[in-house]
């Protein structure tokens, strides 16, 4: 098979030790409509995947992470950190309000019609962390002791997994794997979801789109992370590994260690 003599560029973010980004356009698709955008002054992490099949998806996710960056200001951040009661309502409204502004968008040309993207949004404070999304792109807890998805996936074969109508491994294959119910840009009211996660200095927080999940099971994942040195070796192997077994789609990861969540 010729996938392992592909040349891989993955698109790295400027080098932090305590928190790596890249993406790569994996083996099948020709663009790349993963965003990501690292913030770690603010403690902010955004991860976007384009909805496939839809139009300007690059569009989409592109834009909805700048509109994220920018609701993000440093005031409204000093706001939510004074007031903790006020971070769900400001990270939902966040995605709300990019939702409103992507459907707005893509009335303004036909070739914006029908696109989308999934959002996930990491806030970090006082070793929690604060996620809110939409869609099925996911966030984990990693240390030694195991790994745990944090994130529910807003999709058909999610919901069938939570009923335990469907297996993890049935889902996988599924036919339905790819109708996401909840997204930016969707043709209808969406409700972000909001949790709050506790990190020690031990874990590993690993975001990605589901062109890494979908291609390894958390099992390899875990596996990968704990056998890295650094998050750069780590996000990079994740990466190879993805694509080795087909990179069916675009593959992201943001990876934070904990540490730098309990500065």
């Amino acid at each position: 098979m010729n996938i392992f003599k592909k040349i891989f560029k993955v698109e790295q973010a400027p080098k932090d030790e305590l928190v790596y980004g890249a993406t790569d356009v994996g083996m099948v698709r020709v663009k790349n409509e993963d965003v990501y955008k690292l913030v770690p002054e603010k403690g902010v992490y955004i991860l976007a995947d384009g909805m496939g099949g839809h139009n300007a998806g690059e569009v989409a996710s592109s834009r909805a992470v700048d509109l994220l960056c920018e609701y993000f200001s440093t005031s409204r951040l000093t706001d939510m950190t004074k007031n903790p009661e006020k971070i769900r309502e400001e990270m939902s409204n966040a995605i709300k309000e990019a939702h409103d502004k992507i459907v707005q968008l893509a009335r303004t040309k036909q070739d914006y019609r029908g696109m989308g993207t999934t959002a996930v949004v990491v806030f970090t404070r006082n070793r929690f962390l604060h996620i809110c999304h939409v869609g099925d792109s996911r966030v984990y807890v990693i240390n030694e002791s195991g790994i745990s998805q944090v994130t529910n996936d807003h999709s058909s074969v999610g919901d069938l997994v939570r009923a335990g109508k469907i297996s993890v491994e049935e889902a996988r294959t599924s036919p339905l794997r790819s109708q996401i119910n909840q997204a930016i840009g969707a043709p209808f009211v969406i409700a972000p979801e909001y949790n709050r996660e506790p990190v020690s200095e031990s874990d590993i927080v690993l975001m990605c789109s589901d062109g890494l999940w979908d291609m390894l099971s958390d099992e390899e994942i875990h596996s990968v992370v704990l056998d890295g040195e650094t998050l750069e070796d780590m996000g990079n192997e994740l990466i190879r590994r993805a694509n080795e077994v087909g990179g069916e789609d675009n593959i992201t990861v943001v990876l934070i260690q904990g540490e730098k969540l309990v500065e």
